[in-house]
C-alpha cells in the first residue's frame, strides 16, 4: 500500500477537515460538537465507533481482514482558552476566546485521513487499528480516563505525534529515551498572624515568610538537585495580605516542577515541604503543602518501536527528513497512555518561513503549513501497517 500516494489524494479532504475544526474550537471537557464531527467521519469510512457517556472523545476500531495484533494512533482534540487575532481567515475561529493555538486540529485531520485510507484497504491489514481522538489534553492528565475505561486493553503498541512550529515543514524528529518532562504543581499555604503595620513586631508577616520560602526552594534546584539531572522549579502565583497597613495573616504560593528523572520527581513533595516548614518557621510561621502529580515525563523507551517509526518517515518525508531537537520542558499527557502500553511520541515541522508561518505554539497568531498534513496521515497510516506487518 503506498500510503503517501494515498494519502495525497485526500488532501483537500484532510485541509476540510483541519479548517472545520479550527473554525469550531471547543475547550477540554467540552468538546461535544467536535466528537459528534469525528464519529460521523469515522462511520462514514465503515469504522466502529465507541464514545461515552461521562466524557467526550472517541475511539474508532478498524479490524483487518487478517489476524494480528493491536496498534492504537492517538490524537487530541482540544482548543485554547485565547482569542484568535487574525479573524479574516475563512476558517478563523467562530467561538469567541476559543482557539486552536497548538494543532490539535491538524492531529485529528491527519488521524481522519489516516482512518479513511486504512479503512479503504482493510482487506490488506493484519490485525487491527485503533483511532483514540482524547480529550482534555491542555488540562493534564485526562488521557487517564481511556486508560480507567479499559481503553488501552490488549493495544500492543500506541503511537502519537505533534506538529511542531519549531521544526521546518515536512521533517520529522524522534529520539530514543526522555523527550518531554514532568509537569506537577505545588501549592504552599503560610499561616502567620496579622497585626498593624506600624507594629509589625506584634505579628507574623506571613507574606515575608512566603517571600523566604520562595528563595529557599530554588535551593532545591541548585543544592539539592543533581547538577546533571534536569529540574526546573518555578514559583509562579504568590497570594496574600488584605491592606497596605496590615502584617499579613495568610499567603498562598503556587508553582509547578519539571524533570525526567522519575525516581527524583518522587521526593520532591517531601523536600518542597520539609523546605517550605522549615523557611517559615524561621519568621514565626506555619506551612501546609499540597502536590499534585500531572502528567509523567515523555520516554520514547522502545527502540524497536521507534525504529519502525523512523523507517516510515523516511519513507514517506525523505531519506532526510529525520532531524534533531533538544527535549522539552513542556509537558504532554500522552505520557500516560506510556505507562499501560508500549508507546513512542514524535514531532512533524509544519514551520514554513516563505509563507510567513512561523509563531509558536499557543499563540493568538498560530497556524501551520497545510501541505504537511497529509503527510502526516501517512505517517500514521505507515506506522500501524508496519508495526502490525512485523508481529
Amino acid at each position: 500500500m503506498d500510503t503517501k500516494a494515498l494519502a495525497l489524494q485526500e488532501k483537500d479532504y484532510i485541509i476540510d477537515l483541519r479548517r472545520w475544526f479550527h473554525a469550531h474550537p471547543e475547550l477540554g471537557g467540552h468538546e461535544k460538537e467536535t466528537t459528534r464531527r469525528i464519529a460521523d467521519a469515522l462511520r462514514g469510512d465503515g469504522i466502529e465507533v465507541t464514545t461515552f457517556d461521562d466524557i467526550t472523545g472517541c475511539i474508532g476500531t478498524l479490524r483487518g481482514a487478517l489476524p494480528g495484533s493491536t496498534v492504537m494512533l492517538r490524537a487530541d482534540i482540544d482548543a485554547l482558552p485565547i482569542q484568535e487575532a487574525d479573524t479574516t481567515k475563512p476558517y478563523a475561529s467562530q467561538n469567541p476566546g476559543v482557539m486552536h493555538a497548538c494543532g490539535h486540529d491538524c492531529h485529528t485531520a491527519m488521524l481522519l485521513g489516516a482512518a479513511r485510507l486504512l479503512a479503504a484497504h482493510r482487506d490488506e491489514i493484519r490485525g487491527t487499528v485503533k483511532f483514540l481522538f482524547q480529550m482534555a489534553e491542555e488540562i493534564g492528565t485526562e488521557s487517564r480516563h481511556y486508560v480507567e475505561k479499559g481503553c488501552l486493553e490488549g493495544v500492543d503498541a500506541i503511537y502519537g505525534m505533534h506538529i511542531w512550529s519549531l521544526l521546518p515543514s515536512g521533517t520529522f524528529n524522534l529520539e530514543d529515551g526522555p523527550r518531554m518532562a514532568s509537569s506537577d504543581r505545588f501549592t504552599i499555604r503560610i499561616h502567620g498572624k496579622a497585626s498593624h503595620g506600624s507594629a509589625p513586631h506584634q505579628g507574623r508577616d506571613a507574606i515575608l515568610a512566603a517571600a523566604a520560602v520562595v528563595m529557599a526552594l530554588q535551593s532545591l534546584v541548585s543544592r539539592v538537585n543533581d547538577p546533571q539531572n534536569t529540574f526546573v522549579l518555578t514559583t509562579g502565583v504568590m497570594n496574600g495580605g488584605t491592606r497596605d497597613n496590615i502584617v499579613a495573616a495568610e499567603a498562598e504560593l503556587v508553582g509547578t516542577t519539571r524533570t525526567f528523572d522519575k525516581a527524583f520527581r518522587k521526593t520532591i513533595p517531601e523536600l518542597i515541604r520539609r523546605t517550605a516548614e522549615a523557611a517559615a518557621e524561621a519568621y514565626g510561621c506555619t506551612a501546609d503543602c499540597t502536590y499534585f502529580f500531572g502528567p509523567a515525563p515523555l520516554i520514547n523507551a522502545h527502540r524497536e518501536l521507534n525504529d519502525i517509526a523512523r523507517r516510515a518517515a523516511k519513507e514517506i518525508l525523505g531519506p532526510d527528513a529525520l532531524v534533531p531537537m533538544e527535549r522539552q520542558m513542556g509537558a504532554e499527557d500522552f505520557s500516560v497512555y506510556m505507562d499501560a502500553a508500549p508507546g513512542l511520541y514524535g514531532q512533524l515541522g509544519c514551520r514554513n518561513e516563505a509563507k510567513g508561518i512561523t509563531s509558536p505554539h499557543h499563540s493568538d497568531t498560530f497556524d501551520v503549513d497545510e501541505d504537511v498534513l497529509p503527510l502526516g496521515a501517512a505517517l500514521y497510516a505507515q506506522f500501524a501497517l508496519d508495526f502490525l506487518d512485523q508481529k
